[in-house]
């Protein structure tokens, strides 16, 4: 009523005559719910970790709509926990072949994070094609030797073919400069691409997709044991690949992504 006013009389004199206190007019109106807000909560709490862009896919609205949503909600996504340093760079002679990919199989980026366990650390290897965003390959290790990079990489080699000179690039980590792993990409018909010294952020896919996997998994539970995190990490691969939505590739899932583009292939060489 007092925000209604169109008399000039000032908020105290308005809160006197009604008998109200000036605080009750300042203190911040409760939180109206509605219809969807229910299944929003839903959403929010299946996927703690997902911003509003993503909420908003799943729920078929707007990005802006989910955006007001979720902040009138307070469905806020929590600070990442700081990171723990787990590469030590080495002097390698190659160059940073990067490049824009145009087709799945062009180039595969990897790397590897650490996971806290109840008792010590398990380390967990990724190679991604980056075009389709699909995760080739992953390990899992109680180890950070190079035998645990080499795991990655050989199932993402197995994972499907690659296209003619396609590029491989990692950070200059002595797991991926050393020269059994060189030879790995040699062999299977690969150019080695490493970033620049003091450079990390030319690694951003791989960067960003651990960040997802800590966000959605490690940060989101006490240290675990050994056999537990395999499984979670299997299940997250999973679900990476075949059912979270991509806005970089159109909102599907980058298995679904490599599908249609094959099909696409196949209609221009049929026509």
């Amino acid at each position: 009523m007092i925000r209604a006013r169109k008399t000039p009389l000032p908020v105290a004199d308005c809160c006197r005559l009604l008998g109200v206190s000036r605080a009750s007019f300042y203190r911040p109106a409760a939180v109206r719910t509605r219809p969807d807000d229910e299944e929003t909560v839903r959403l929010a709490g299946e996927h703690p970790r997902y911003g509003y862009r993503r909420l908003a896919v799943l729920a078929g609205i707007g990005k802006k709509a989910m955006r007001n949503r979720t902040k009138r909600l307070g469905l806020t996504v929590p600070r990442r926990k700081p990171r723990k340093r787990t590469t030590f760079p080495v002097p390698v002679d190659a160059p940073n072949l990067c490049r824009p990919a145009r087709a799945p199989g062009e180039l595969l980026v990897s790397d590897f994070t650490y996971i806290p366990l109840d008792r010590g650390f398990a380390y967990f290897a990724v190679t991604l094609d980056v075009f389709s965003r699909r995760l080739r390959g992953w390990s899992v290790s109680r180890s950070m030797k190079s035998g645990l990079a080499e795991a990655a990489l050989e199932m993402a080699l197995a994972s499907g073919p690659l296209r003619p000179n396609w590029i491989h690039h990692s950070d200059r980590g002595v797991q991926y400069a050393c020269g059994s792993f060189r030879a790995l990409v040699l062999k299977a018909g690969g150019l080695s691409s490493f970033s620049s010294p003091a450079s990390p952020g030319q690694n951003a896919f791989a960067e960003s997709f651990f960040s997802r996997f800590k966000d959605e998994v490690v940060n989101l539970r006490e240290p675990a044991g050994y056999a537990e995190t395999e499984r979670e990490i299997r299940a997250f691969v999973e679900d990476y690949n075949l059912t979270r939505k991509h806005s970089s590739l159109g909102d599907v899932s980058p298995t679904t992504f490599e599908e249609r583009i094959a099909e696409h292939a196949l209609e221009l060489c049929v026509s």
